[in-house]
């Protein structure tokens, strides 16, 4: 008796003197089409979704009920479209979308508000994102001021500017980047990659090469104004989230991965995980407070700054990760999943 009453206090000494839980078993999410991007709305999870042939936008509570947005598509290319992706305030949902066409098979985009029970597509001047000038869209965030869209535009010195896009009465309005930090020249070249929000305003990461270096960097926005910083020791930024006064950046140095913490930008030391030229990675969340990162490195790992430790369950490409509540959901190989054991 005595040795049976030392072995189950040990067993219970195990499950509650660990501290934080191993948060590493997922559970599919069933829905009726592909997830392609997501976004916290409130207390529910937004998922952009594809079936085979047009976009749909599903609202997941919080007790796991999915209900169907009815989406509006106003141009041939938003019947079609894509999610490159999707944003809220909380009570606003504002999304990007596009699908290549025409002669030279550029991206056609289209742009989505509402709310939970509907999203228009707002058709925009043909000008507005295509043209002569045009360049690519990275994707929405929101701020304080309202949504921006952040993008690439011909620059008028060398290559293309980092470019942002303002809201108001359903149409979008390209701003000057000329005389800013978003500005290419000849001398510098800017690449924005992924945007996410940053207290009031955003933060934009990317890579710029300068007099033949290649460096990662970062350009933030206060609300009013731009400033640039470039990351130590890195190739390219390529994905971020910022919460509790923190920006977590990832990306790549030498082919591996690399994590820098702002606004310091202090580069932190990671386990050794290889990271590809045209490899994409889902921003970093909070799981157990501790900022974590899940990527596919012979299936898919959560990474923190301390260690690496495998997923149970999912399998393929991370494409998007997203926290709402004390849930977290992460799209990969195609399918939505949720992680267990979240606070």
């Amino acid at each position: 008796m005595r040795r049976l009453t030392l072995a189950v206090l040990l067993v219970l000494a195990g499950c509650s003197s660990g501290g934080e839980p191993d948060a590493t078993g997922f559970t599919a999410v069933d829905l009726p089409a592909t997830p392609e991007a997501l976004a916290a709305h409130g207390d529910m999870l937004a998922i952009g979704t594809r079936t085979p042939d047009h976009p749909e936008l599903v609202l997941r509570s919080a007790d796991g009920t999915l209900a169907n947005s009815r989406l509006t598509p106003a141009t041939p290319y938003g019947e079609e479209a894509h999610w490159y992706g999707v944003t809220s305030d909380g009570t606003t949902i504002t999304g990007v979308g596009g699908e290549r066409g025409g002669a030279h098979g550029n991206v056609r985009w289209s742009t989505w508000t509402g709310d939970a029970r509907v999203i228009d597509e707002e058709p925009q001047a043909f000008s507005t994102f295509g043209g002569y000038g045009a360049g690519e869209l990275i994707g929405p965030v929101r701020t304080a001021r309202g949504p921006l869209i952040i993008g690439t535009w011909q620059s008028a010195k060398a290559g293309l500017d980092i470019a942002a896009w303002t809201y108001a009465a359903g149409t979008w309005t390209r701003q000057p980047s000329a005389g800013t930090v978003l500005e290419s020249s000849q001398e510098l070249l800017r690449f924005p990659l992924s945007v996410t929000p940053d207290g009031d305003g955003a933060l934009v990461v990317g890579w710029q090469i300068a007099k033949g270096q290649v460096s990662a960097a970062v350009w933030r926005f206060d609300g009013t104004t731009w400033t640039t910083a470039t990351l130590p020791g890195g190739d390219a930024a390529l994905a971020a989230r910022c919460w509790d006064g923190t920006c977590h950046v990832v990306g790549r140095a030498g082919g591996r991965l690399a994590w820098w913490s702002g606004p310091q930008w202090k580069k932190l030391a990671t386990p050794d995980v290889p990271v590809g030229d045209d490899q994409t990675l889902a921003a970093p969340v909070p799981v157990n407070g501790t900022p974590t990162l899940f990527v596919d490195h012979g299936g898919v790992k959560l990474v923190s700054e301390k260690d690496e430790r495998p997923a149970e369950g999912p399998s393929g490409a991370v494409v998007a990760a997203e926290k709402v509540g004390d849930q977290v959901f992460v799209i990969a190989g195609g399918r939505l999943w949720r992680l267990g054991q979240v606070s």
